[in-house]
């Protein structure tokens, strides 16, 4: 198995919107070629949302003075913003930010303000790595930190320590805590949150537990608005809606939840306005004609909320947009807490969706009703569009993702409304296509995996059920690919999830795309070490192709390759080598034998032979091996490099130390360049060379390289890791003056 990929780095965006963001999976090779670019890589922010924040936010005056205060002196203690869905958390924290940003000048330099998702760990991940990249974080710091390593939060935080205070950091829609504890709890003040007096660490969550969040932590409850604000709150937003006393009997009506406020504030100060007045607009409030929507579980705060939203759609429809409304239904299928591209929404595969026009009108064009719906919905302020870099996207509060997804659930019989089914399957279809357009295998396009793997995640939640076979077969797929592509990157976290939640979908275990996820579910349980349960999911997967393709189809032999992998891994050599060779007869009768799956097979064929013992005849084969790479691959290639590692051992094997020296090297330069210092397969490089220096009685420098080895290890990998183990091994052997041995998987 070729476990080595260029594992990417994570950046992330916190866009305009009441709790916006949209998340990136950046390849190392393109962070190292932007690094010089003020600000991080293009398209990348973690700016706060302050330009949507209102200026005067009702209700909040006693907060929002006593968050002043702790940014002016910081606490040394988290801050938890914490209340329902459409309280107004993001706002108060968004409010914060726009302080902080405003006070710069009245400061000797300007302060740093940060705004991180911490919906999932993918954007968590993808925030913290952009927030590092304007640290100036180096590559082995980016790298821990946009792959949850165990050291992650200790180099964020040494990142921070040296930040000029006064900062403000602030974790959004954190209503999953574990997700911030990383590999510890949030309450030991361990994980991604911190406290600090050098800055101002704010969290916004549904989860007001003391005991979630520590108690040193200060807790801040946020709940409805008075009913004086909260008419307060109307009369500013429409102030010729009507007089005090209409403004109180809606605020009333409309409980005193501030994103229910915003709603229909937005709505009455409109141009799409059929209820134009406070009084009008709570009539319609509590006409029959929304009480349909909800199941007999429905929270009264989800109807006041969803009522808001479809008096505005109800007066699109008359306005001439009844399409604003299935937008709205096609939207809330793809991630909640994530922002939407653009780009992803083509007119043309959104035409069955819209309505028939008479044939000749300039609106009959699919992607000028699109702008038209899109645009309605923003004037309405159910959706924010915003061009974080240059990428616009398209963000919805989670409040209303979730409550829209009851439409799709019931869908009763009305004519408003659009086909669920419909809807489900072009939701599909438009993710499926931007996924077709992409290479698991090209670097330049993990970024676009990884932002439209969330909304797949999504899918599979709100359509996988509702979809034919064929839909159901392209919504796999297209999910096997992007899993393969967030394994390339490093995400192999993220990328085990995606998989396990589309296998629960799989129809039978016979399945053409439910084998592609069963095979790659074995190799991320290979790879990090669980063979136990790797082995015998490879074995399955290679027995039913065979059945269903033939033993030479290639994604049969691949699984077989798999196998042969699988049993090296386990120092089980020569059925390993056997079944390399009935495995390379196929490929090379079948690909060719430049094809690069071929030369795979050729190059761990030669690894099992050289841990056989039989160095000379590996050395012959994977020299070849080479040429061939370097050819048909390039010399840079991860592969090719790699190639090049197994040769350096094999010399150090048979007592070439000079040689063994120089080529590893070579090779420490090429992982140094490529991955970073501090990369899993740079210290494999640096602790073989260590071993060389030893076997070359240079024990003076090989005890000084192993021991910056086991530093660094202890970090990343912890006291218990088998490398951990390895180096220290190889360093209380040498300090011994014994015998040291080195060996690596491919």
């Amino acid at each position: 198995m070729d476990v080595l990929a260029v594992v990417g780095t994570l950046s992330g965006v916190a866009a305009v919107g009441v709790a916006a963001w949209q998340v990136r999976v950046q390849a190392r090779e393109t962070i190292r070629r932007r690094r010089a670019e003020p600000g991080g890589a293009p398209g990348v922010l973690v700016a706060p949302p302050i330009d949507a924040v209102p200026e005067l936010i009702r209700g909040r005056d006693q907060v929002m003075r006593r968050l002043r205060q702790w940014l002016r002196r910081p606490p040394g203690a988290v801050v938890v913003l914490a209340g329902m869905g459409g309280a107004g958390k993001s706002t108060a924290a968004a409010a914060l930010a726009r302080h902080a940003a405003r006070s710069r000048q009245m400061r000797r330099r300007p302060r740093r303000v940060w705004w991180v998702w911490a919906a999932d760990p993918l954007s968590l991940a993808a925030g913290l790595a952009s927030v590092a990249r304007q640290l100036d974080a180096g590559p082995a710091d980016l790298e821990a930190i946009a792959t949850g390593a165990a050291d992650g939060p200790d180099r964020f935080w040494e990142l921070l320590s040296r930040a000029p205070s006064g900062w403000l950091l602030i974790f959004d829609n954190a209503d999953s805590p574990e997700i911030l504890g990383g590999s510890h709890t949030n309450a030991d003040g361990t994980g991604w949150v911190r406290p600090s007096r050098r800055g101002l660490t704010i969290v916004t969550s549904r989860d007001a537990d003391q005991e979630t969040w520590g108690w040193d932590a200060r807790v801040v409850p946020l709940g409805r608005l008075g009913e004086a604000d909260a008419a307060r709150a109307l009369r500013d937003l429409a102030p010729g809606a009507g007089d005090e006393a209409q403004a109180r009997v809606l605020a009333r009506r409309l409980g005193g939840l501030p994103l229910a406020l915003h709603l229909a504030g937005r709505y009455l100060r409109s141009a799409v306005v059929h209820c134009p007045t406070f009084a009008t607009y709570a009539e319609a409030l509590d006409s029959d004609g929304g009480l349909w929507l909800l199941d007999s579980s429905g929270a009264s705060d989800r109807f006041v909320v969803t009522r808001t939203w479809e008096i505005s759609l109800d007066d699109l429809a008359r306005g001439g947009v009844p399409h604003a409304r299935t937008l709205m239904r096609l939207l809330s299928c793809y991630a909640a807490d994530a922002s939407i591209p653009l780009d992803l929404l083509d007119g043309r595969r959104l035409s069955s969706l819209f309505p028939s026009e008479p044939a000749g009108r300039a609106s009959d064009h699919p992607g000028l009703l699109l702008e038209q719906g899109l645009r309605g919905l923003e004037r309405v302020g159910l959706i924010d569009t915003g061009s974080p870099g240059r990428e616009r996207v398209i963000t919805l509060h989670p409040l209303v993702v979730e409550t829209n997804r009851l439409h799709l659930r019931e869908m009763p019989a009305r004519s408003a409304e659009p086909d669920g089914d419909l809807v489900r399957q072009v939701a599909v279809a438009l993710v499926v296509s931007a996924v077709s357009a992409l290479r698991v295998d090209e670097p330049a396009d993990w970024p676009r995996y990884g932002m439209l793997g969330v909304h797949l995640h999504a899918l599979l939640g709100t359509a996988a059920d509702h979809l034919d076979p064929d839909g159901l077969t392209a919504l796999l797929r297209s999910t096997w690919a992007t899993v393969r592509a967030l394994d390339a990157s490093g995400a192999r976290d993220v990328a085990e999830t995606l998989n396990r939640a589309a296998l629960a979908h799989v129809p039978g275990p016979d399945h053409e795309a439910g084998l592609c996820l069963r095979h790659q579910l074995a190799w991320e349980l290979a790879t990090r070490g669980d063979f136990t349960d790797a082995e015998p999911m490879f074995s399955e997967v290679a027995e039913r192709r065979a059945r269903l393709l033939g033993t030479d189809h290639p994604q049969t032999l691949t699984t077989r390759h798999e196998l042969a992998w699988v049993a090296g891994c386990q120092e089980r050599w020569a059925e390993a080598e056997a079944r390399y060779d009935l495995v390379l007869d196929e490929r090379r009768r079948v690909l060719g034998e430049q094809h690069p799956d071929t030369l795979l097979t050729r190059f761990e064929r030669g690894w099992s032979i050289a841990n056989q013992d039989r160095l000379e005849e590996a050395r012959t084969e994977l020299e070849t091996v080479l040429r061939d790479r370097a050819r048909v691959l390039g010399e840079a290639h991860h592969r090719t490099v790699g190639t090049r590692h197994e040769l350096a051992w094999i010399a150090a094997k048979q007592g070439r130390l000079v040689e063994a020296e120089r080529l590893y090297r070579h090779v420490l330069d090429d992982r140094r360049r490529g991955l970073g210092d501090e990369h899993l397969s740079t210290l494999t490089v640096q602790h073989e060379l260590a071993w060389v220096l030893a076997c070359g009685g240079r024990s003076k420098d090989a005890a000084a390289l192993f021991t910056r080895v086991l530093a660094v290890r202890r970090r990343r990998l912890g006291e218990d890791h088998p490398d951990t183990g390895a180096t220290a091994l190889a360093l209380d052997r040498l300090s011994r003056g014994q015998e040291i041995d080195a060996r690596h998987l491919v």
